[in-house]
C-alpha cells in the first residue's frame, strides 16, 4: 500500500513539474516578443524542444502508471494461483478417500443370493473383515448386516436365510445313538455347523450315520455290514476338508476292525444325499494301526498341488531298518475317491509316527495323522 501511494505522489509531482516548465517557457516567449526576429526564432526552437520533453515526460508517466498497476496486481494473482493449487491438492486427496468410500458402499449395497459362491462375495467379505472364501452364508450375512447398520446404509438387498434347497429325506428308522458326543461339521459349506452322530437299530441290526442342523435338516445313510463285530461297531470320529471345497467329510470308524487296527468310512454330502465315498472298485476301508507283521497309516498329503489321501501299508524286513512301503494315493472329488497312483519304496524305516501334512479339519477325535 505504501509503495502504491509513493508511486502515485511521484507521478503527480512529475506532472506538475512538467506543467511549470511549460508555463515558464511560454511566459518567457511572451515577454521577449519585441527582441527581434532572431530571438523569436530561438524561442520557437526552445518551445518546440520543451514540447517534445513534455510529451516524453507524459509517456514516461503513462509507462510508470502501467508498471505500477502490473506490479500491484501480481501478488494478488500469485496468491490466487497458490490458493487454487492448494485447493486442487486437497480436492484430489479428498476425492481419493471419497472414491474408495463410494466403491465400498457400492459393493456393500450390491445384490447377493443366499449360498452364492463368487468373486463378488469374496470382495464383499474383504470389506466385512471375514474369511474371504467366496460363499455367502450365515457368517457373511451377519457381518454384512452389522456393517450396513454401522454405516447407515439400507439392508434391503441382503438375502434372507433359506433352507438348503434339497427335499427332506424320509425319517431315519427309530434307532439308539451310539454313546459318544456328536462331532461338529459343515457338510454343505454354508457356514452353519451341523452335528454328526452314529446310531444303531437293534431290531434291524443296522448302523446309521446321521447329520442334522437347523438349516441343513436331517440326513442319514445306512452303514454297510463288514462282518462280525461287537454291537458298538461304528462310531463318529472326526471331520476334515480334504479337497478344500468348504464342505466337511464325515469320518466314522469301526472298532475294532481287527486286532489293534481301526477301519474308517468317509461320508460326503452331494446332490442332496449323504453317501459313502468308497475306495474305488473295492469295499475296503481306510485302515490305521497294525499287527505283528504289518502296519497301516493314513496320511493327508499333496500330490502335484492337489490334496490327496494316502493309505500306507508297511511290511518290516528281516533286517532292522529294512522293509517295504506301499502307498495307495487317492483324490477325493464330489463323486467319491479316485485312484491316482501307487508309491513303492524298496526300503523303509518306519518312523513310528504320522506321515504327510495335516488336513484342514474340525476335530473331535484327532485324525490318525495328527500328532497328539
Amino acid at each position: 500500500m505504501r509503495k502504491k501511494t509513493y508511486t502515485r505522489d511521484l507521478l503527480t509531482f512529475t506532472k506538475v513539474s512538467a506543467l511549470l516548465i511549460a508555463t515558464l517557457l511560454f511566459a518567457s516567449s511572451c515577454g521577449s516578443s519585441n527582441s527581434g526576429s532572431a530571438s523569436e526564432e530561438l524561442l520557437s526552437a526552445q518551445l518546440a524542444e520543451t514540447q517534445e520533453q513534455i510529451e516524453q515526460l507524459q509517456q514516461t508517466i503513462q509507462d510508470l502508471q502501467q508498471d505500477t498497476e502490473v506490479q500491484s496486481s501480481q501478488p494478488e494473482v500469485l496468491q490466487e494461483e497458490s490458493a487454487q493449487n492448494e485447493g486442487e491438492v486437497t480436492e484430489e486427496s479428498d476425492d481419493s478417500g471419497i472414491d474408495q468410500t463410494i466403491e465400498e458402499e457400492t459393493i456393500l449395497l450390491g445384490s447377493y443370493s443366499w449360498l452364492e459362491n463368487s468373486e463378488a462375495v469374496e470382495e464383499l467379505q474383504e470389506i466385512l473383515g471375514v474369511e474371504p472364501d467366496g460363499w455367502y452364508g450365515a457368517i457373511t450375512r451377519e457381518a454384512h448386516l452389522a456393517v450396513l447398520e454401522e454405516r447407515g446404509l439400507s439392508a434391503e438387498a441382503v438375502p434372507e436365510e433359506e433352507p438348503l434347497p434339497c427335499p427332506p429325506q424320509d425319517p431315519m428308522p427309530e434307532s439308539e445313538a451310539i454313546p459318544m458326543a456328536s462331532i461338529v461339521l459343515d457338510m454343505d459349506g454354508d457356514g452353519n455347523t451341523e452335528s454328526g452322530q452314529t446310531y444303531y437299530n437293534w431290531d434291524l441290526e443296522v448302523f446309521y450315520a446321521h447329520v442334522s442342523g437347523s438349516e441343513f435338516g436331517s440326513y442319514w445313510v445306512e452303514l454297510d455290514d463288514i462282518g462280525a463285530a461287537p454291537v458298538h461297531q461304528w462310531k463318529a470320529s472326526f471331520a476334515t476338508d480334504i479337497n478344500e471345497d468348504n464342505r466337511s467329510e464325515f469320518w466314522v470308524r469301526q472298532i475294532p476292525f481287527g486286532a489293534s487296527t481301526v477301519g474308517y468310512r468317509v461320508l460326503i454330502f452331494e446332490e442332496c444325499e449323504l453317501k459313502i465315498a468308497y475306495i474305488p472298485d473295492s469295499n475296503e476301508l481306510f485302515i490305521e494301526g497294525g499287527t505283528v507283521g504289518t502296519s497301516w497309516r493314513i496320511a493327508c498329503e499333496i500330490e502335484d498341488g492337489v490334496p490327496v489321501i494316502v493309505q500306507y501299508e508297511i511290511s518290516p524286513g528281516e533286517v532292522e531298518g529294512e522293509g517295504s512301503l506301499t502307498g495307495m494315493v487317492y483324490q477325493l472329488s464330489s463323486t467319491g475317491f479316485t485312484f491316482i497312483k501307487v508309491r513303492n519304496l524298496e526300503t523303509f524305516e518306519d518312523p513310528g509316527g504320522p506321515y504327510g501334512t495335516d488336513c484342514e479339519s474340525w476335530i473331535h477325535d484327532s485324525p490318525p495323522w495328527v500328532e497328539s
